[in-house]
């Protein structure tokens, strides 16, 4: 009989735990425009700290998060589509999927540090979580002092790169104008009554204006 209420209330304790893991969750969002900065955090249990900032495609950033004080933690680098998915997660209460860049997730560690070429321009967040939501990861045992340092600097081979692709980018394109216009000269020349059939000149010209569409579609 002992055994059963000890079972009973140990199952009591857990349920009472978990509904107050989800009733405490807390989120704090930071907005961040600097390119380089520093900060220590605490981070509560069942908390978790977004960073968020703007990016360039052409932007390199450099990450170290250390826990000075207290157990493990998780860490994710998302995009805010990625975002969105894993805050769906956490105000519904349990475990859920999302994707986080592979270069910035962290499961279960006290200290990571990164490099990373953003993919695109756009928004991206830094959380660092100290919370019981995403499988696998750490299990807060209390707040944390969090130590995260954060670098953006430009990719100038990124840009070499970019500016390249937009040059022949504005060639393909000016050389697509010049063939539509050479086209259509041709084709005012096909009415005129001794001309019943666009010319070999026209129907290659438009062969070569559908070259160039194809491959700048590809580029």
């Amino acid at each position: 009989m002992i055994k059963k209420i000890l079972i009973a209330l140990f199952g009591l304790a857990i349920l009472t735990s978990t509904a107050l893991a989800i009733i405490e969750l807390k989120e704090t969002i930071l907005e961040k425009t600097s390119d380089s900065w520093g900060e220590t955090k605490r981070i509560g249990v069942n908390e978790y700290v977004v960073y968020r900032f703007q990016g360039n495609s052409t932007n390199i950033i450099n990450v170290v998060i250390e826990v000075v004080s207290g157990d493990s933690m998780d860490t994710f680098l998302m995009s805010s589509e990625d975002f969105a998915n894993y805050q769906s997660m956490m105000k519904k209460g349990s475990p859920g999927q999302f994707n986080s860049y592979p270069s910035g997730k962290g499961m279960n560690l006290k200290y990571q540090s990164y490099s990373f070429e953003l993919p695109e321009t756009g928004v991206y967040y830094i959380a660092v979580d100290n919370t019981y939501r995403p499988n696998n990861g750490g299990q807060p045992g209390g707040g944390v002092d969090v130590k995260i340092s954060f670098t953006k600097s430009r990719c100038i081979k990124c840009e070499e790169e970019a500016l390249a692709l937009q040059k022949r980018n504005e060639e393909l394109d000016r050389q697509s104008e010049e063939l539509q216009r050479k086209l259509e000269a041709e084709a005012n020349q096909s009415k005129e009554p001794e001309k019943t059939t666009p010319g070999f000149t026209a129907i290659y010209m438009a062969a070569a204006l559908f070259y160039l569409i194809e491959k700048r579609k590809n580029m």
